[in-house]
């Protein structure tokens, strides 16, 4: 199958590296110069429990696109997924091309269906944990624990639903086919907006909020206002799978920087307007109050618009 991962983070390179292992032809899409020259030059590197892979991959610019691909799937950062679609969709997103997203955050699926049918679009969420060792360089712990579950967005079976759970099992990874994928997306946002954004105030890893029981209360609380606000939405979404997960990653991925924690320790933007803003947001919709989630969002947004005026 032909593949174009758009974005080459940490989870980008993760999913494009080991669908390229399978045989699959993939093409990495970024617009970062050191990226797309280095995966060039020396291919993908990936570390994971079975060792070290090194992975001849192609990695381009959108708009050096010369034909669509049968799926691409958008591992950007949610708030550079509209310049990212407007590029793909010139050549790298054909009339038949379905689209695939992992990203965190509400709202994904409604931006991508600006650009792209519904019925080709396929949605879905997943764990794994990956670190960035360098361009083109990941680290991943993979195995026990982590999945990836995917459904159409239009909630009907397709042939190409079909097709990408096999890429993906064959793959390697832990895949399956989940018809309540709207509960799975709203149990990762929940996720997100809580081990996320709490690991990137403290400057710390995910086993460190597990190891100070307010750490741990304040994560539960904003699980608990994300299931709240999703029900509301008619979203069956259970608190306690929410801090199940978390306490999972707690001892799993106890030494894992979340995308969040790195975003803010190089003072880049991070996605929490889609995640616990977005959580902010949709409870307002429905008139409900989530104190805990939205003073974490306050202190996210104010963190990374005042960089410049840190002093420690």
């Amino acid at each position: 199958m032909k593949i174009a991962v758009i974005g080459a983070g940490a989870m980008g390179t993760l999913f494009g590296g080991k669908l390229a292992m399978a045989g699959n032809e993939v093409t990495m899409v970024d617009v970062v110069p050191v990226v797309l020259d280095t995966i060039n030059k020396d291919g993908i590197e990936l570390e994971d429990e079975s060792g070290m892979h090194k992975i001849p991959v192609r990695a381009i610019k959108s708009e050096d696109a010369k034909e669509a691909v049968d799926l691409a799937i958008l591992f950007t950062k949610t708030l550079y997924s509209r310049s990212a679609l407007e590029n793909a969709v010139k050549t790298l997103i054909g009339k038949d091309t379905y689209v695939l997203t992992l990203q965190n955050g509400l709202g994904n699926i409604e931006l991508i269906n600006e650009f792209v049918d519904l019925e080709q679009i396929l949605v879905g969420v997943t764990n794994y944990a990956s670190d960035v060792k360098g361009p083109g360089k990941i680290s991943t712990g993979g195995g026990q624990g982590s999945y990836v579950k995917i459904y159409t967005a239009s909630l009907k079976e397709s042939a190409m639903l079909q097709k990408t759970h096999e890429a993906l099992v064959e793959a390697g990874f832990h895949a399956s086919i989940t018809k309540d994928v709207y509960v799975a997306i709203w149990e990762k946002v929940g996720f997100n907006a809580a081990i996320n954004a709490t690991t990137a105030i403290v400057h710390a890893p995910c086993g460190a909020i597990g190891a100070v029981e307010e750490g741990r209360f304040l994560a539960a609380k904003i699980a608990e206002e994300t299931a709240m606000v999703g029900q509301a939405h008619g979203v069956n979404v259970k608190a306690e799978d929410i801090i199940h997960s978390l306490e999972n990653t707690y001892e799993v991925h106890k030494d894992h920087y979340t995308s969040m924690a790195q975003d803010l320790k190089n003072k880049r933007k991070t996605e929490a307007r889609f995640i616990n803003g977005g959580i902010v947001a949709k409870a307002k919709e429905k008139g409900l109050q989530v104190p805990y989630t939205e003073a974490v969002y306050c202190l996210l947004r104010t963190i990374e618009e005042t960089y410049e005026m840190q002093g420690f």
